[in-house]
């Protein structure tokens, strides 16, 4: 049976003031071609590199977080090849001595499975210009040249397109988390390419590199689609080419581009005008203090504090700015000030519940999700979640309070005066509106009564919209069925 093995080599863009070798602005929202460039990221000749330090802590910051042996000693080498968008015709990267080596990334798969993948190494180089084709033109655009540029390499431990993808997708959260880079893969601060060969044995296959992928869903696709091709090839009787191919997104194919090139075709040589690098344990540990907690320590931690199920907690690790509020907002419920039972009497889940759903769709428009506690206060959103729990609003009245509180920055309490939308509460009150919908809806009621489910689903409607929703709806519905 054939077995696929896959690699990837994950560029991301550091999240730095300047570029990596000079002070031009390093600011991937430039719309202007060429303004923050020097010399230095042009290539004049006489034009001499010097070495970000913000940079250098940012692939340190990257290595420890992915559990990589930071190495004392590391240099710089030059890469010779040949493109529009390397101005000085090498790139300057790292050979033989990066900074961050033997690290891993534990991945958690749709079947609840967790796995480890192993980090080869993970180097500093500088990005390339961009390059933009306009009708029989190529332009070049060398703000990005220059530009702090990590690649992590993994080791041949992945065997299937899910866990490729989920890999990338769990480093660009450990990413964003840090810092370390935005990460956007729409803006190309982060791209993939996947080293993919199929074989019967334990030995690998011939190697197929597909470059420059840009999406979660070309990483997965494109890897799909290769497997299949390479697997058609071996059971015609055919060889596989080791070849670079590039993804058709239009067509969900990969596509010939050029053989894959050695490392001694780079002629790989230490780069002559930066000096080594020593890096001291010292150094590492004043880094190691500033790492944040990551996305596998807050999904534990969300589950023992907080018990939420796994669907929730993935919400939370993937926006952030809802999770630091969802976590302010609990710590103002009263039980949590109390003794932190809120678990018991589910005050933690209602309010989960209420962030990501109507609070969230409050805010999907909203770039500005950090924000959110300047609209609504997590005081507030605390204080309408335990009117919600006592009752003294419906889920319906609880929506229409929300959306107030969004839009003035209001206080629940005071709004709920202002808009005449307390609960009512008094059986006798609800009683009476009930009669009323039961006069006017005669022909329903028999229905019901003779055995139509329906219509008493539409005698509550009734009776909760001439309420305006200020009725708990089960209690319209236990009053309902004994007065009918």
């Amino acid at each position: 049976m054939l077995k696929p093995t896959i690699g990837l080599e994950i560029h991301f863009e550091g999240k730095t003031k300047s570029k990596m070798f000079c002070s031009c602005l390093n600011n991937p929202e430039e719309k202007e071609p060429n303004k923050n460039v020097c010399p230095i990221c042009l290539a004049h000749p006489g034009a001499l590199p010097t070495i970000n330090k913000e940079a250098i802590e940012k692939i340190i910051l990257a290595g420890l977080a992915l559990n990589c042996e930071i190495q004392n000693y590391s240099r710089f080498d030059r890469k010779s090849y040949f493109y529009p968008d390397l101005p000085k015709g090498y790139q300057i990267s790292q050979f033989d001595f990066p900074i961050c080596k033997k690290g891993h990334l534990d991945i958690h798969l749709d079947n609840g499975e967790t796995k480890r993948i192993r980090i080869n190494r993970i180097h500093m180089e500088e990005d390339t210009a961009r390059l933009s084709h306009e009708g029989g033109s190529t332009l070049v655009d060398f703000n990005r040249s220059g530009v702090p540029l990590m690649e992590l390499v993994t080791e041949a431990d992945i065997h299937s397109a899910e866990e490729a993808k989920k890999f990338a997708q769990e480093l660009q959260l450990i990413l964003k988390y840090s810092d370390i880079s935005g990460a956007n893969m729409e803006k190309g601060q982060m791209r993939c390419e996947v080293n993919i060969s199929l074989s019967e044995t334990e030995e690998l296959g011939t190697k197929v590199e597909v470059k420059n992928l840009n999406s979660f869903k070309a990483v997965e696709k494109s890897i799909e689609y290769e497997i299949k091709r390479q697997k058609e090839l071996i059971e015609n009787g055919e060889s596989v080419k080791q070849e670079t191919r590039g993804w058709h997104d239009t067509k969900q194919i990969t596509m010939e581009q050029r053989s894959k090139e050695d490392s001694f075709e780079y002629r790989y040589f230490p780069e002559p005008d930066l000096p080594p690098l020593n890096i001291s344990n010292e150094e590492i540990e004043s880094l190691r203090v500033k790492l944040v907690e990551l996305p596998n320590q807050k999904r534990k931690r969300f589950k023992e504090e907080f018990d939420l199920d796994d669907k929730s907690i993935e919400f939370y690790i993937n926006e952030p700015d809802l999770a630091n509020y969802f976590e302010k907002s609990v710590s103002e419920l009263d039980c949590w000030k109390r003794d932190k039972d809120c678990m018991k009497d589910g005050s933690i889940k209602l309010c989960s519940n209420y962030i990501i759903t109507d609070l969230q769709s409050l805010i999907k428009n909203d770039s500005d999700f950090d924000k959110i506690d300047k609209k609504i206060t997590p005081e507030n959103f605390a204080e309408l979640i335990s009117m919600i729990e006592k009752e003294e609003v419906s889920s319906n009245i609880a929506k229409v309070i929300l959306t107030e509180m969004y839009n003035t920055q209001g206080d629940p309490s005071n709004i709920l005066k202002e808009k005449g939308l307390s609960a009512i509460t008094d059986d006798s009150e609800i009683e009476k509106i009930i009669n009323e919908v039961i006069s006017e809806n005669a022909k329903a009621v028999e229905d019901y009564k003779g055995g139509k489910d329906n219509s008493f689903m539409f005698l509550l409607g009734q009776v909760m919209a001439k309420s305006k929703g200020k009725i708990n709806p089960q209690k319209a519905e236990e009053l309902l069925k004994k007065i009918i």
